[in-house]
């Protein structure tokens, strides 16, 4: 009768986060990669002015020292200081500076160097640019050049060189920089992450494992001090949430374990159904349930049996329970007919519960010397009747749950019943108990149940094999719903 809908759900999403230690260290990672990329670019740009800056000292050097000679060749011709300068410039070509240029300006003419075949008006045009400008650079071919000059009198002397092998160097310098600081940075990241681990990770590993045992009811837990504020005072409130949580869990067992024993105390007494023929197992799905049962001997021969059940399980049920129980006493010594009962106790049920509260019933006259079985049902799951030849008949409801309309009516059955047949009453948490993937286990097992246990001629066997197979099939599943179970001999 009761849903399960909200009850069973094994679907329980997690969001998954990045730990604090990750994200520390993509943040310390991020600031120091930023910073060490910076620092870099400013390194390679000093460093890139300072070798243009000392390769131009060195090219106005080399043309300090090519002047003093070119001077005195030129005396002798331009073919002398051709040969000069293209000798001067190929071993510069070969050894130190590639990308190497020589021009000279006489009074009259301009030589350049042709040991690599780039001279050109272009080129000689470009160095005196370069010559001019305060930076010393200029352009030819789309090739930026770095230039160093000397001049005496008429005579002038141009050195050059393509800034490109220039920026090369410092490239090359600039990456083994960078090396030096990747394994610096490699070094530092796991120092923090080291200290992160032991100043950060495994004490908050600690305080979550904490409260996950406070999570599982393991309540009163305490830890020890991290030694640093912060940790120290969230430790100090989880204990203290936690000794909180365990005194109110104490006062709620109390509290539950009274509940339980008041429930327990509405039952029949042990002496009163042995005597009546009856065995009753009631097991709550919590400390206390919605199902409820009840008998009284009306005389030696005949017995008037009660069994309900209200949607839902918990204390909310067992309040409503208890009212049930009040209403049957009262409404059943009204009247004698079970379809009466219930017409009653449906408009009194109706009258002081709450809207959505519903309740399922079954009202039972067993005459015993008469040989009649006289019930309504109120929506209650179905009983049955297993004769002494196996044959098991049905009591179907014949009318509404209780709580939804007040006027509603049921009808009232009579069935035959012979000495040695056996009446089952029980409540839906028997049927519909779950599987582990979900399947109900159905009245069609416990049809199979009453066929192969009725013979033993034991109540307590019939119900005891009942309950066993209902524990099969749940497997390891936890109990979901009420299950209460009454067998009667007639």
């Amino acid at each position: 009768m009761k849903s399960k809908t909200d009850t069973f759900d094994a679907v329980s999403l997690r969001h998954k986060s990045i730990s604090i230690r990750l994200k520390l260290l993509l943040t310390i990672n991020a600031v120091l990669i930023s910073a060490m990329g910076i620092l870099l670019l400013i390194d390679y740009r000093q460093g890139l002015a300072e070798r243009m800056q000392n390769k131009q000292v060195s090219l106005s050097e080399e043309a300090d020292v090519l002047l003093p000679a070119i001077m005195a060749l030129q005396h002798h011709g331009t073919a002398d200081v051709q040969t000069y300068i293209d000798s001067a410039c190929a071993r510069m070509q070969d050894a130190t500076s590639p990308g190497h240029h020589i021009a000279v300006e006489l009074k009259d003419e301009s030589i350049q160097a042709r040991a690599h075949s780039r001279d050109s008006p272009a080129f000689i045009e470009a160095m005196r640019r370069g010559a001019a400008s305060p930076d010393h650079l200029a352009s030819v071919g789309g090739q930026p050049i770095i230039v160093g000059a000397r001049e005496d009198g008429d005579t002038r002397v141009y050195v050059s060189e393509f800034t490109t092998n220039v920026r090369r160097e410092a490239r090359s310098r600039l990456f083994a920089r960078a090396g030096g600081i990747a394994l610096i940075g490699l070094v530092a990241a796991a120092i923090v992450n080291f200290l992160l681990l032991r100043l950060v990770t495994h004490p908050i590993n600690r305080l979550v494992s904490m409260v996950r045992r406070i999570g599982k009811g393991e309540f009163g837990a305490t830890m020890e001090y991290f030694g640093t504020a912060e940790l120290d005072y969230l430790s100090a409130e989880v204990a203290t949430m936690s000794h909180s949580l365990a005194e109110a869990d104490r006062h709620r067992r109390q509290q539950m374990a009274k509940a339980r024993a008041i429930q327990q105390n509405l039952l029949p007494r042990t002496e009163q159904l042995k005597s009546a023929g009856i065995y009753l197992t009631h097991q709550p799905a919590e400390d206390v349930g919605g199902d409820y049962f009840d008998v009284k001997a009306v005389n030696d021969h005949q017995l008037v049996v009660c069994i309900g059940d209200v949607v839902g399980h918990g204390v909310p049920a067992a309040m409503s329970a208890s009212m049930l129980k009040t209403l049957f006493a009262h409404s059943s010594a009204q009247q004698d007919a079970p379809s009466a009962v219930l017409a009653e106790i449906n408009r009194r049920f109706n009258a002081v519960t709450l809207e959505g509260d519903f309740a399922t019933m079954l009202m039972a006259v067993v005459d015993r010397r008469e040989g009649q079985l006289v019930y309504a049902s109120a929506g209650h799951e179905a009983g049955y009747l297993v004769r002494t030849d196996g044959e098991i008949c049905e009591l179907s409801t014949t009318g509404m749950l209780l709580g939804i309309d007040p006027e509603a009516l049921c009808d009232s059955v009579t069935v035959e019943i012979s000495q040695g047949d056996t009446i089952v009453l029980l409540t839906d948490g028997l049927t519909e108990t779950l599987s582990p993937s979900g399947k109900l286990l159905g009245r069609d097992a416990l049809r199979e149940v009453l066929r192969d246990s009725h013979c033993d001629g034991s109540a307590h066997h019939i119900a005891d094999a009942l309950l066993r197979r209902a524990a099969e099939h749940r497997d390891d599943q936890p109990q979901y719903d009420d299950i209460t179970v009454a067998v009667i001999r007639v």
